[in-house]
């Protein structure tokens, strides 16, 4: 069974990641230091991740996902050739 699933962003590069985030973020009209209140990182961290910051620590970066109510699904490349 083949499953339909839209996707709002493609992450190819963490600079897209991060693109995900703050505009998630700002949608929900919360600064910076508001995610990182909620979710125990610093403000420089979020920043950081925003800005594509090559050097992310992936589990903190999961931590800021699941406050913003995101998720990450990772799939083959061939998938967008199946559209």
């Amino acid at each position: 069974m083949k499953e339909n699933i839209e996707y709002q962003y493609r992450v190819r590069l963490v600079k897209y990641l991060g693109k995900a985030i703050q505009e998630t973020k700002k949608k929900k009209k919360m600064m910076q230091s508001d995610l990182a209140d909620i979710t125990g990182t610093s403000v420089k961290f979020i920043s950081d991740v925003e800005r594509g910051k090559e050097t992310i620590q992936m589990d903190k970066t999961f931590v800021l996902l699941r406050a913003l109510g995101l998720k990450l699904y990772v799939t083959p490349d061939s998938i967008e050739n199946q559209r």
